[in-house]
């Protein structure tokens, strides 16, 4: 633990040193700027290099940094890299992340054909009322748990690179399949059985 402290306290001090906003200056010359710009790409690289690199602590801790700094382009890269890793335990942090910063989840349906003939007759009826596509808002987040609220009752949660949730009657459980999708089964309860396949881009 206290390895990871120092990690993370080093790494923060990096960022800040890194990606603090130079000083505006009146007249700035297109070569200052194209200079500026040429250092931050290689301290971005620097980080990249890190996050793909072969100590898993120092991966996790970068990630937490970046994820945290307040900076909204190392934020994207932490999180892109993360949902693309290797690493199970950074790649479920991106997700856990990703997942808890949406405003809502957006899902377009399509009939489970492995299900008996009533339920996808079922199923067909609520696309032919409600259309093809059911979402869900992502509010109150905690991300210690993974847990959201949808409504004042009903939750969803973040486990690893899975999701769950309970909305009134309907239930979803998915996964992370790519970097910007997740797929599942949706059952829609409320008229009926209904049940789909789901799938969101979380990115």
């Amino acid at each position: 633990m206290i390895r990871m402290i120092l990690i993370a306290s080093a790494f923060a001090a990096t960022v800040t040193m890194c990606f603090s906003p130079p000083p505006v200056f009146a007249q700035t010359s297109a070569s200052e700027m194209l200079e500026q710009a040429r250092a931050r790409s290689r301290e971005m690289e620097e980080l990249k290099a890190v996050l793909n690199g072969p100590d898993q602590n120092m991966r996790l801790a970068a990630f937490d940094v970046m994820v945290n700094s307040g900076d909204e382009a190392m934020r994207q890269v932490a999180l892109e890299l993360g949902l693309a890793s290797a690493d199970p335990l950074m790649q479920a942090m991106a997700f856990k992340e990703t997942i808890l910063s949406l405003n809502r989840l957006v899902f377009t349906l399509e009939i489970d054909t492995s299900q008996p003939a009533n339920v996808q007759e079922q199923a067909q009826k609520i696309l032919a009322s409600t259309g093809n596509t059911y979402s869900i808002p992502v509010t109150k987040p905690d991300r210690a748990t993974g847990v959201f609220t949808i409504k004042t009752s009903h939750q969803g949660q973040v486990n690893g690179t899975n999701l769950t949730f309970k909305n009134a009657y309907d239930t979803g459980q998915f996964e992370l399949v790519d970097e910007t999708t997740i797929k599942g089964i949706l059952n829609i309860n409320k008229s009926g059985n209904g049940v789909f396949l789901a799938t969101a881009k979380i990115r």
